[in-house]
């Protein structure tokens, strides 16, 4: 059984490379967040990382762990979450990043019903979105402020309970992508 080194995690985490696939990985930054470096070896030991079926029991092995609640948290500063003082402050200049990305529901009638309400396409990260619906599937194009909101958005999406997982698109697919009315 092949087991996830530290290295892979390291370059998850740190943002160096995507190593699993945009869901496995983004979970994997979201339980970092949440866990002690510890707990978090300690899921991943039990897991072979070669498995085909890797991010399904990535996903439920982290679904039993408590969501948001948290006693401590240090975390950095990345510009998500507003601190509240003026808005004074120089901002640096970010180079904004066109992604593609399919949101996969439960099922075909849980995408049509989320499709006015969901995602939330209004947060300060999002600078243009465009979406269709096809099937159980919602097709993104999203332009963020910085890569590195992108795992913010899928968090957000995560909140959602008709929501499974996210996938990685193409602007061809996009385009190709039917879209039905709602």
């Amino acid at each position: 059984m092949a087991r996830p080194t530290p290295e892979k995690i390291a370059d998850i985490i740190l943002g160096r490379r995507q190593v699993y696939g945009l869901d496995a990985d983004s979970h994997i930054r979201q339980a970092a967040n949440r866990l002690t470096a510890l707990a978090l070896f300690e899921i991943l030991e039990r897991l072979d990382d070669e498995s085909t079926d890797f991010p399904s029991q990535l996903s439920a092995l982290l679904a039993d762990f408590p969501g948001e609640e948290l006693s401590y948290l240090i975390g950095f500063d990345t510009g998500d979450v507003p601190n509240g003082e003026a808005e004074a402050d120089v901002q640096q200049p970010q180079t904004p990043t066109e992604v593609y990305l399919r949101l996969v529901f439960r099922n075909e009638d849980a995408a049509y019903y989320q499709f006015p309400l969901f995602p939330h396409l209004e947060a300060d990260y999002v600078i243009g979105a465009a979406r269709k619906r096809t099937g159980a599937v919602q097709h993104l194009r999203l332009e963020l402020s910085r890569l590195e909101a992108l795992q913010s958005f899928i968090e957000s999406c995560r909140s959602n309970p008709h929501f499974l997982r996210v996938e990685e698109s193409t602007a061809e697919e996009f385009q190709r992508a039917p879209s039905h009315a709602i």
